[in-house]
């Protein structure tokens, strides 16, 4: 899968397309992509991003996504 493939299935798939996401990630070398776009293209405030981090996180241990900050909401 590409960086963007990647970063479309985590954000934007549906359930069928994130099991097979999650089987993928348990290869360190797809997870650590992963989590490389996630840093790179989204931040606290997405759910998603934030559920993949954890995701990550426990597939292999001292894996860590440090997704930017939320962004403050508009008044």
């Amino acid at each position: 899968m590409t960086d963007q493939e990647l970063l479309n299935t985590a954000l934007h798939g549906g359930e069928t397309e994130w099991q097979k996401l999650h089987e993928a990630c348990r290869d360190r070398a797809l997870a650590e992509a992963l989590a490389r776009v996630l840093e790179q293209n989204s931040n606290g405030d997405s759910d998603a991003a934030v559920a993949w981090a954890h995701v990550l996180a426990d597939l292999h241990p001292g894996l860590k996504v440090n997704l930017p900050p939320e962004r403050p909401a508009s008044p």
